[in-house]
């Protein structure tokens, strides 16, 4: 293996000030007593995997975790005073590693973990631990997860792999069985409706938090990404699709080229709550606002419903693989407009 391979892929961590604020929420506040309990009894384990809904804080949870166990103050989280906390919220830890997809690739790749497993094989820098943060641990490749595996069979001393994951089903079995799970808890909708006003007045929270499935943390990343807008937009296109004059191919396009995976989650979120309210409504012509629930088809369409509902979750299992994203909205949108109304032309 020459040195070229063993290059030092690693990406720069996110700015650690705003991670440890975020992971200081009182929500988090459980999980950071579990860590500071198993540190406090001496049984911290080598790998930790942190798993639980996109944006509920495993990203941010796992940089208070690599800061908690670099700092040498020993308290119940970062003191944020001693020379390795300076180190750390200046970015420039030694024995800090942040692991993520580099720029214009689509995983975390082989190359980054034979780096990885290099570069822990030495001695710490500073005489303390060493920590790698792993984010999002679901994008490494198959041959990176079975370079991380040999990492955590045979860990050094000292060293600390945290893995934040919201795709836990991309994760081998193999992997997860030499980590301790922590799922990082959601907040109730008041405390993340209560956090997120904090951030601006000037956004609909209630709707980007129905969009990030009730996590704070995603719903501010929507808001930065200029999906406030969002709900509005799809609301448009499902009355157009009651209509009969949804352009197919043009909101399928629409969707692939703009944020396709939260409006996969939109239209699930969508369809679990009108199809609750159709489940439990006495009366679906006058009571529910659906329009396109009909009696005496209203069983038919109840199962055509669940039906793209599981075509929804599938799709949200493969929208940021290899295939055609546009070719998945399409079919998508075949199965909305059947089950709303009748396509356009």
């Amino acid at each position: 293996m020459d040195d070229t391979e063993l290059e030092d892929d690693v990406t720069l961590a996110p700015e650690a000030r705003p991670m440890l604020d975020r992971a200081g929420v009182a929500w988090l506040a459980p999980a950071r007593a579990r860590i500071a309990t198993l540190l406090e009894q001496g049984r911290m384990p080598h790998g930790v995997l942190l798993a639980g809904s996109p944006g509920a804080g495993q990203a941010e949870l796992g940089a208070w975790i690599a800061a908690r166990l670099l700092c040498r103050a020993r308290g119940e989280g970062p003191c944020g005073e001693c020379a390795d906390c300076r180190l750390f919220l200046a970015g420039s830890h030694p024995d800090y590693r942040w692991i993520a997809v580099l720029p214009d690739k689509k995983d975390i790749s082989i190359k980054q973990m034979r780096a990885l497993s290099q570069a822990l094989s030495l001695r710490s820098y500073l005489g303390g631990a060493k920590v790698t943060v792993i984010a999002p641990a679901e994008a490494m490749s198959a041959k990176a997860f079975n370079a991380l595996l040999k990492t955590l069979e045979e860990p050094a001393a000292e060293t600390y792999l945290v893995l934040a994951a919201s795709r836990i089903d991309r994760v081998p079995k193999t992997i997860i069985s030499r980590c301790m799970r922590l799922r990082p808890p959601l907040p109730t909708e008041a405390e993340a409706l209560e956090w997120l006003g904090r951030l601006s007045a000037n956004e609909d929270w209630a709707a980007l938090l129905r969009l990030a499935g009730g996590s704070p943390f995603l719903a501010a990343e929507h808001a930065e990404a200029g999906l406030g807008s969002l709900n509005a937009e799809m609301e448009e296109a499902i009355q157009a699709a009651s209509a009969g004059r949804l352009n197919l191919v043009a909101f399928a396009e629409a969707c692939a080229r703009n944020s396709p995976e939260a409006r996969l989650v939109w239209l699930e979120s969508w369809l679990t709550r009108s199809l609750k309210d159709a489940v439990l409504a006495s009366d679906p012509v006058n009571n529910n606002g659906l329009p396109w629930l009909r009696p005496p088809s209203l069983e038919t369409k109840i199962r055509a419903g669940y039906g793209l509902l599981d075509q929804l979750r599938e799709a949200r299992r493969q929208v940021d693989g290899s295939l055609n994203t546009q070719l998945l909205f399409e079919g998508l949108t075949v199965s909305l407009t059947a089950l709303v109304g009748r396509p356009a032309g």
